[in-house]
């Protein structure tokens, strides 16, 4: 059965509708996880709360803006300085939290003036500070406080302050997603459209879902600032309040993590007509192609192929040299939800590596179909795994290398497997092309470390070694000579390994050389008897045969049936390529998903034909920056592509489309696609 149920969630056995294994032949149209649903009872959650997923996800990250909470203090605390967001002017978000600090009192007699106060306090001791975010909790939602007036009545008694309120308890969604939603919808509400950026570029841009984790957002920055592209703002990392309320005046949303921020991207296509590019920002193919279709939507090709030439002449051959030592290597991907589809196909195709696992702590259905296309026949797939069933997945694949938060990795460790940090990267960032070696470097050190070895393994082989509890005479003489015995050890176990190989290898050599010697002689006459019946027997046939292909040959080119099917099997190439390296038919809602589909395909069809491609609109600007990309990909991995007409490509293409419409729109078991409430 594709769907899983482990032996540990016996006891729950409604956990199976969240576990599939892929097999051979099918896709998300037959099997696809439950996500985003209640947690069953019982089962131990990895999950953050929906309060989480607004403030420490998105608002947190903004560099000028005071973070209240209003609640306990532990609600401020838990989201404080906890991920690895980074800021060029002095990591002011990094360095404070605000909380009203409930206590007993307040949830019994209310909060709202508790509130006021603690809000006049904050922006009074920070005088040059004059933006806000205040969050409800559990505790505050619970007992009704009523945030907005209060924020009002702050905003008209100090006059020069903005402050946008969140009010999304930890309570309110099954899991931190649901503070993505009510962030992005909310902002697109109160506070898009508010604030006139200064345009400085004919080239404009929102970077959507970048949190600048230990620097991302600097990488990108540094791509756009050499193609002479203006960000206008950074939803949200290193970003400012007003330059998010500036986002309206983008020509184009590139969209990195579509879970968190996709739907804020979606607003803005649909009340400003600017359109969404998806990117996977983190691999060297996918920068190339990111950079490239930024490129293309612009019409300065010439700028991004300058860049990504800088950047593989610095870091390809680093990344080879990586790639030389992870080929192989089985890795687990247990993340929040976007990383397990952005960086499957990036560790497999950069670096050689497998993915045999992945699970994700927030995602939805959308997320499961991107991965489940991306991913190989074998992997596990699971939606809001726990700890039990991570010990039974690592038992079944035996990784080398788990990619995870540190919740997940405190785990991991004491079985003496090694992880990095997916969520706050060891040693980023992880974007872009430099971040690939980034990556790469942390997951070899990670995997060829020792210390998991000898964390495991008893070393000393029942000899009394020196102690290790401190250092022997005082001088630290008694571990030089563990240190030494230890390296003695190793030398010793593998020259003996060595010795046995060479004798293998001696004792097996005598034995082939005569097999060999008394083969040949055989295989040789045998041959030199079956050419020259062959010869004549070809000779006589072949005049046989070529009337006969003379009399076939109309019959198969008129036969309509057999050309279908060509167009049919070639389309269904191209299919399976798009839905492995594309991003637009995954979006959100069917509307959207079909929209993307015709859009695309049609300027792709245009492209390979020859045909004028009209851009009237920045619509029609998106899907010729995502077709520029496909028609690219399709003439060089395709070769069947060049020595067809016209007519014929056209017809492949159209039957994409159908082939498409169907996995993602018709028959998705995606539960959210037509769901009102974007």
């Amino acid at each position: 059965m594709p769907m899983k149920l482990f032996k540990c969630d016996e006891t729950i056995p409604e956990r199976e509708k969240h576990i599939y294994i892929k097999e051979k032949g099918e896709d998300t149209t037959q099997f696809l996880p439950s996500a985003h649903v209640e947690t069953i009872p019982g089962s131990l959650s990895e999950r953050g709360c929906s309060y989480c997923g607004a403030k420490l996800v998105i608002g947190g990250v903004l560099k000028d803006t005071i973070q209240l909470i209003h609640g306990p203090v532990g609600c401020a605390y838990d989201t404080w300085h906890t991920k690895r967001y980074p800021s060029d002017n002095g990591n002011f978000q990094l360095k404070y939290v605000w909380s009203s600090d409930m206590k007993e009192q307040h949830v019994v007699f209310g909060g709202e003036k508790l509130l006021k106060k603690a809000m006049l306090e904050a922006f009074a001791e920070f005088p040059d500070i004059k933006r806000m975010m205040v969050y409800t909790t559990c505790s505050t939602a619970l007992i009704g406080d009523d945030i907005k007036p209060v924020v009002k009545e702050v905003e008209k008694e100090l006059g020069d302050v903005d402050i946008f309120t969140v009010e999304c308890p930890g309570f309110a969604g099954v899991s931190q997603s649901k503070g993505h939603h009510v962030f992005n919808m909310g902002w697109m509400t109160d506070k898009v459209g508010t604030y006139e950026p200064e345009i400085t570029s004919p080239y404009t841009i929102n970077v959507i879902g970048d949190y600048n984790i230990q620097g991302d957002t600097f990488v990108l920055e540094k791509y756009m600032e050499k193609m002479g592209v203006q960000i206008i703002a950074h939803f949200t990392g290193n970003g400012t309040y007003d330059s998010l309320r500036g986002m309206h005046r983008a020509q184009l949303n590139v969209t990195n993590c579509a879970r968190s921020a996709g739907y804020i991207a979606n607003e803005l296509k649909k009340k400003y007509g600017i359109p969404r590019i998806d990117v996977d920002t983190w691999g060297f193919d996918y920068a190339k192609e990111g950079l490239r279709k930024i490129g293309a939507f612009f019409g300065i090709e010439d700028r991004a192929e300058a860049v990504i030439a800088e950047e593989v002449a610095k870091y390809e051959s680093k990344l080879a040299w990586y790639k030389e030592r992870l080929t192989g290597k089985k890795v687990c991907i247990w993340t929040g939800g976007p990383r397990l589809w952005h960086w499957t196909k990036a560790l497999e195709d950069d670096l050689g590596m497998k993915v045999v696992a992945m699970s994700s702590k927030f995602g939805h259905q959308e997320d499961f179909e991107k991965v489940i296309a991306r991913g190989e026949e074998g992997t596990i797939y699971i939606d809001d795994g726990n700890e039990l069933e991570f010990f039974e997945v690592l038992e079944m694949v035996k990784p080398d290398l788990v990619l995870t938060g540190p919740r997940v990795g405190a785990l991991v460790k004491k079985l003496h497997l090694p992880y990095v940090n997916g969520h706050g990267y060891h040693n980023g960032p992880y974007m872009g092309f430099e971040g690939a070696v980034n990556m790469a470097r942390d997951m070899y050190n990670a995997i060829y470390s020792p210390l998991m070895k000898l964390a495991k393994d008893d070393i000393r082989g029942g000899q009394n070694l020196p102690s290790t509890n401190g250092n022997g005479n005082g001088n630290g003489k008694g571990t030089k000579e563990l240190s030494e015995q230890v390296v003695s050890l190793v030398q010793q176990q593998v020259k003996e390994a060595t010795s046995q190989v060479k004798q293998s290898a001696k004792e097996v050599a005598p034995q082939v050389q005569p097999q060999a010697k008394e083969v040949a002689p055989q295989v040789q006459p045998q041959a030199k008897e079956v050419v020259p019946q062959v010869q004549p027997q070809a000779k006589a046939t072949a005049p046989q045969v070529q009337p006969q292909a003379k009399e076939v040959a109309p019959q198969v080119q008129v036969q309509a049936k057999e050309i279908a099917s060509y167009i049919q099997e070639r389309a269904a190439e191209v299919t399976k390529l798009i839905q492995e390296r594309c991003l637009w038919q995954f979006h959100s809602r069917a509307w959207d998903r079909e929209e993307n589909i015709n859009g695309v395909l049609n300027k792709t069809a245009q492209i390979l034909t020859g045909e004028k491609v009209v851009l009237e609109t920045l619509i029609d600007r998106g899907f010729y920056a995502d077709a520029k990309i496909l028609s690219a990909d399709l003439e060089i991995r395709f070769s069947w592509l060049n020595s067809m007409e016209n007519s014929q490509k056209k017809a492949v293409l159209e039957a994409v489309k159908g082939m498409l419409v169907d996995i993602v729109i018709t028959k998705s078991k995606n539960g959210e696609l037509h769901y009102s409430l974007y």
